[in-house]
């Protein structure tokens, strides 16, 4: 594992040759997205990359629509690929800082296809929003239902191996079931992002722990952590990226007091919790062709083609 100061040069080498190469934009777009704040930030630290990432090709990037200087510095959050067509991610990820106004599509978009940030490669998929969807009861101060989707201008192209839809998980699972969560956030407080996917390997918490680490803790949230090693957690950046359970999306990174504290823990969007939700606004809300598309998808996933 390297050490914080051998990642940080090698990061700032990184931005050095971008900034020398034709790949570097002039134009700079400053969105107010996410929270980065002390109080509340979500990145991942503490995480690893496995030999064998069996979990990458299910997260995409959200990015700006355009970078600012350099291919990937413009990433904001993480999120699910539910179907070719729909992004699951947190609210907080889709709207204005602190607020509840919804960004522009065209102030978005989503990168699939690729574990990582700052490359882009052959598979790597680059793709335009069409539509934006948060909670009609999404509540910034507390992060209650702090969920979002996206629909995208066009298909993202599934292959199953870059890329493949993550199933939904539609019951809460018990406490201390092993999960993953996985993205590009933090690698500790207010430090740099990583270019490669991390993982870190957590555990569902009970329900009274969360409740007595923070007073928003309501219905439709969960949390995560590691009660033996407080420095596996999400951080700023790791945003609406999906908490992994069983090979299923079970959890949305929401919201965390700082990052890898002490006796804490993350805070998730309980993915069981908004099912309905999910289908009503993702799902049914796709064209017929789409549709038809994503059964066909269903039946090969099934039958194992």
């Amino acid at each position: 594992m390297c050490s914080r100061q051998q990642i940080l040069v090698s990061l700032i080498c990184i931005n050095l040759l971008c900034l020398q190469t034709n790949t570097c934009a002039k134009n700079i777009s400053q969105l107010p997205i996410g929270d980065d704040s002390e109080n509340y930030s979500f990145l991942i630290t503490g995480g690893y990359r496995p030999k064998k990432d069996t979990l990458r090709k299910y997260v995409v990037s959200i990015r700006s629509s355009k970078y600012n200087y350099f291919f990937g510095d413009d990433h904001k959050c993480g999120g699910s690929i539910i179907t070719p067509k729909i992004i699951l991610t947190a609210a907080h990820c889709v709207c204005r800082r602190g607020t509840r106004l919804r960004l522009k599509p065209s102030d978005l978009s989503v990168v699939a296809g690729t574990p990582r940030r700052l490359l882009a490669t052959e598979t790597t998929q680059l793709l335009k929003v069409d539509k934006i969807t948060r909670h009609e009861y999404y509540m910034p101060k507390t992060f209650r239902n702090d969920i979002g989707l996206l629909r995208l201008a066009k298909n993202i192209y599934i292959d199953g191996v870059s890329t493949q839809r993550i199933e939904l998980q539609t019951h809460t699972l018990p406490p201390y079931t092993k999960c993953t969560v996985a993205g590009w956030g933090r690698v500790f407080f207010k430090g740099p992002m990583p270019d490669l996917i991390l993982h870190v390997d957590i555990y569902i918490l009970p329900d009274e722990y969360c409740k007595s680490r923070t007073n928003n803790f309501a219905f439709g949230m969960m949390c995560a952590g590691d009660e033996n090693d407080y420095e596996k957690d999400a951080c700023s950046a790791d945003s609406g990226g999906p908490l992994i359970c069983d090979g299923k999306v079970t959890g949305i990174v929401s919201f965390g007091l700082s990052c890898a504290l002490p006796d804490n823990a993350g805070y998730y969007a309980n993915v069981s919790s908004y099912i309905d939700w999910i289908r009503k606004n993702g799902i049914s809300k796709l064209k017929p062709e789409n549709l038809i598309s994503l059964i066909v998808l269903q039946i090969c996933m099934f039958k194992g083609v």
